[in-house]
């Protein structure tokens, strides 16, 4: 922890000294304050001299001086928690990238969300009450000298009553820090419960859950409300104690320094500059009290930032990598028997579509827990081996439930900047780009129908766009990647089978060439595949073409048209998706399948003979016609 707090100070050091020296200088003026008024009592007012001039005009020097020196440290306070509070922020993201799944198995999400938006701000917090410490302690010192200097015995009232006074102060922090930690808990507990009931709303409306976790949410954040009562009550004596106790501090110098004043031990002057004095440090006093608070928040803050960033990513480097092989190497999954030939589209299909997407991520090397007993082979090599961000460059994976970020849409959907190189402009460049993929993953139509287009700002998790405008965007990002082995899991399960049609043959434009690995049940998907690769709970049970795998009448083949049938069947439509288009999307894949396993047979109209035509595409009406040929393309 120390050497993370090191590393945060060196980080920006210039604006943690510009910060310390600004300080102190403006600490440095307060404390001349008594001293200069003191002056000019003593010299100007009590003996009418001329002098009071001299010592008004080095009042109003220190009175700019101190404003200049303020607006400074002020400045760089802000810069101080900002920089280092966001900073702490971005490597927690950036971290929990690279960690994958295996910072989730240690650590609840909230907890996560709770470190970014609590944690770091602790931490900013240390380094912008830093400066004002500093300069503190250094004027204390100043003004102890100077007192001792003028009256002995004041001085030491003084000097060891503020000491004393800090010390009966702290001895609140401790339980006051226990207070906040039981808050921080219990914080991080309704975050964590906050952000499980909305990912899970859908659920729970279905089974009609919500009532039930609306309670236990109620219930939670009761128990924060009660542990923020707890913190405040306990705040509160602590800063009534800090205007109290300096207070009769305060008023017993006046009434010992009015002593010593009519002794003649000390002049007036001298009475003035000591209450003042006296009034400053109860200053360095609050500041020594806040930074106690601060850093005893902020050193716990820190604990649990570097908890996270201990946490050890579930793919990462092995001490001696391998280089990664050359562009189209083969990939073998050697746990299911999937082999991925370099160039083709490769679709997976199994029963259980988990088992299917398994076999997929397992490609893009996630957690390399799950290749200690079989590896993925790349090139002959276990990818394991290979450079983590090389794979990831090379190798990208699009999940099935995609998710898009807040901000500008071009911005997140083009995520390597890509650019079309037949324009010198940065900008042209990628918005044609990123126009090209919207169009190849069919949603022109959705970015048309944003007033600001791809400039649009989006809403955190896209929530304003369905599930399928959802997975056409991310199909989009995905596609803009061009990588050398895109995999995509379950890309249209949200569409309908129109719009799954379109995406499955720009897709083959899109990706010609290159290797596409492609998991899906749908037959429109399925059709345009090289090769498909047909799975039993996640175990290589053969392949073919889907032509072929619909004709078979092999255990494989029965096997394959029973999955493919089940994407088909009429059931209730997927998120985004409504009841028309699921009803639309099952009776073209049904008519589909009709046709390909030779069922019926679909003919091109004549332009005067439509109603013909629609006969021919009924079941059972007879298609051997002039037109209707076995050779005659299909149009649907």
């Amino acid at each position: 922890m120390p050497r993370f707090l090191l590393w945060q100070a060196s980080r920006q050091k210039q604006f943690l000294v510009g910060g310390i020296v600004f300080g102190v200088i403006w600490m440095l003026c307060q404390a001349v304050w008594p001293y200069l008024l003191g002056r000019a009592i003593d010299d100007g007012v009590a003996t009418a001299s001329a002098d009071i001039w001299i010592w008004c005009g080095a009042l109003l020097a220190v009175a700019v001086v101190q404003a200049i020196a303020g607006m400074l440290r002020h400045r760089m306070a802000v810069k101080n928690f900002v920089r280092s509070a966001l900073r702490a922020g971005r490597l927690i993201g950036h971290h929990s990238a690279e960690t994958g799944s295996a910072i989730t198995a240690t650590t609840a999400s909230g907890e996560i969300v709770a470190t970014v938006l609590t944690d770091a701000l602790s931490l900013g917090s240390m380094f912008d009450v830093t400066a004002r410490l500093v300069g503190g302690i250094v004027a204390y010192l100043v003004v102890s000298g100077i007192m001792l200097a003028t009256s002995v015995e004041l001085g030491l009232v003084v000097l060891i009553g503020v000491p004393v006074l800090g010390a009966l102060l702290t001895l609140l922090i401790r339980p006051l820090h226990a207070r906040q930690a039981a808050w921080r808990e219990e914080t991080g507990l309704l975050t964590t419960l906050g952000a499980d009931t909305v990912a899970g709303l859908r659920v729970l409306r279905g089974i009609g859950g919500e009532e039930e976790f609306i309670a236990r949410y109620a219930h939670r954040s009761q128990a924060v409300r009660r542990a923020g009562t707890h913190v405040a009550q306990l705040q509160s004596w602590l800063d009534g104690l800090q205007v109290f106790l300096p207070g009769v501090f305060l008023a017993f110098i006046v009434w010992f320094g009015a002593r010593l004043v009519l002794e003649g031990a000390i002049s007036v002057g001298e009475l003035v500059a000591f209450y003042g004095y006296a009034t400053f440090l109860v200053i360095p006093l609050r500041t020594a009290v806040e930074a106690t608070q601060i850093f005893a928040r902020g050193l716990v803050a820190t604990r649990r930032i570097v908890d996270v960033l201990r946490i050890r990513p579930a793919a990462q480097d092995v001490p001696e990598p391998r280089p990664a092989p050359e562009a189209g190497a083969e990939l073998v999954d050697v746990a299911s028997g999937v082999v991925i030939e370099p160039h083709r589209f490769t679709g997976l299909v199994d029963a259980d579509p988990d088992a299917a997407a398994a076999v997929a991520t397992r490609l893009g090397r996630f957690a390399d827990a799950e290749h200690e007993e079989a590896p993925v082979l790349w090139g002959g090599v276990p990818h394991t081996t290979v450079p983590v961000a090389e794979l990831r460059r090379r190798i990208v994976v699009s999940d099935a439930h995609p998710h898009l970020f807040q901000g500008p849409l071009v911005e997140g959907l083009d995520v390597k900047k890509a650019r079309d190189p037949e324009f010198t402009s940065t900008e042209t460049a990628q918005l044609r780009a990123v126009s090209r993929a919207v169009e190849q993953a069919a949603a022109a139509e959705t970015v048309e129908a944003l007033p600001a287009g791809l400039r649009e700002e989006i809403a955190e998790r896209g929530r304003s766009f369905s599930g399928g405008q959802r997975q056409r965007l991310s199909l989009a990002r995905a596609l803009l990647t061009d990588a050398e082995v895109l995999v995509l899991i379950e890309p249209t399960s949200a569409l309908d089978a129109h719009t799954e049609a379109r995406i499955a043959a720009s897709l083959r434009d899109a990706r010609a060439g290159r290797t596409t690995v492609v998991v899906s049940a749908s037959p429109l998907i399925l059709d345009r595949m090289d090769v498909i690769r047909v799975l039993r709970g996640g175990e290589l049970v053969g392949s073919g073409t889907h032509a072929e795998l619909m004709r078979a009448e092999d255990e494989l083949g029965h096997l394959y048209r029973s999955i493919v049938a089940r994407s088909t069947n009429p059931a209730e439509p997927v998120e985004g998706q409504d009841l028309e288009a699921a009803a639309t999307g099952a009776i073209d894949t049904l008519w589909l399948e009709a046709e390909q396993t030779g069922a019926i047979r679909i003919v091109r109209s004549r332009p005067d003979d439509r109603a013909g035509a629609d006969a021919s595409a009924r079941p059972g009406s007879d298609a051997d016609g002039p037109e209707g040929g076995a050779d005659a393309p299909a149009d649907r």
